[in-house]
């Protein structure tokens, strides 16, 4: 390797897009390159190594094990370069700086507004960017550096990042309203015994909802599986099916009285809140008086209506 051709950044963008893809075709044109250029660049980088990156199948292409354990070094390269790039442009515009805050669709819909209103005061000189997202999306961007922190429900944090856990909430149980129909807390038992619409096996619900099932011994009934809260409200709303999410994911048909919302018993479904940020945060614009911000975040989101939180000491 000492007399090879050194490995470089475009070599490893190229890799992992191709790996994002899942095909060379659609990662060329997302990079706007030829897609011979793109082969060339991740055959060099194989040679360079001399280990085969991809599998070539009839749909695409997969990592192999070694591509696997390249494409987590390379997020990390990426995410480093993209880091320090931030912090030597934050520190040449002087104290302004960018902070890109993932956060998930439930507390947009509690405190969104307020979050870039009053309580950006908190912080002169810094501008705050939303993302609005999945919590399992929202750590797939922390890892890629499209984001510098988040907010988030995400079961699994990689050792590059710290997580403060902020608050635990209450998950609900969600259908139609009809006339005569059940109100009140409801039992685990009863709620998976109902055609279920949820989020996707990646969700944190529907993880949380799993794992509780496989410690007592039952079965998830999952009857619609979708990417979009959206979708799953529309499949609620028809009467189709029922379905387990956070109050301020459907806060708005709750107030028109469209949707009833059952606590669930026996046991609570219950999701815990962090904020996740790069261990290192001198890189990131993060500083001191943003961890005053992310608590202030946490009191609104415990004092909002509805929504049953606990904040965590």
């Amino acid at each position: 390797m000492a007399e090879g051709r050194a490995i470089n950044f475009k070599q490893l963008i190229y890799f992992r897009k191709a790996l994002e893809t899942g095909n060379m075709s659609g990662a060329a044109k997302e990079l706007h390159v030829a897609q011979t250029a793109l082969g060339i660049q991740i055959r060099n980088l194989e040679e360079e190594l001399g280990v085969a990156l991809l599998e070539r199948h009839s749909r695409g292409v997969r990592a192999t094990p070694s591509g696997e354990l390249l494409r987590l070094h390379a997020e990390e390269i990426l995410a480093k370069v993209d880091e320090a790039k931030r912090a030597v442009r934050t520190m040449a515009a002087g104290r302004n700086s960018t902070v890109r805050l993932g956060v998930t669709p439930s507390i947009v819909r509690l405190v969104g507004d307020e979050i870039v209103t009053q309580l950006g005061d908190m912080l002169p000189g810094t501008n705050l960017h939303l993302i609005e997202d999945f919590s399992f999306v929202l750590m797939r961007q922390l890892q890629q550096g499209e984001l510098n922190c988040a907010l988030t429900f995400a079961l699994d944090i990689d050792s590059r990042f710290s997580r403060r856990a902020l608050l635990e909430e209450d998950l609900f149980f969600f259908a139609a309203k009809t006339e005569g129909g059940e109100e009140g807390p409801i039992t685990f038992r009863e709620v998976i015994s109902h055609e279920l619409a949820l989020t996707g096996t990646q969700d944190v619900v529907t993880r949380t909802l799993g794992a509780i099932c496989e410690r007592l011994g039952m079965t998830l009934n999952v009857a619609y599986e979708v990417q979009s809260i959206r979708a799953v409200k529309n499949l609620v709303s028809k009467g189709a099916a029922a379905a387990v999410m956070p109050w301020g994911a459907a806060e708005g048909e709750i107030t028109k009285g469209e949707f009833v919302a059952r606590r669930i018993i026996s046991p609570a479904v219950v999701r815990t809140l962090a904020f996740v940020a790069p261990q290192d945060r001198a890189l990131t614009g993060i500083g001191p008086d943003f961890d005053a911000f992310i608590d202030a975040i946490a009191d609104r989101l415990c004092s909002a209506e509805g929504p049953i939180t606990r904040k965590l000491a």
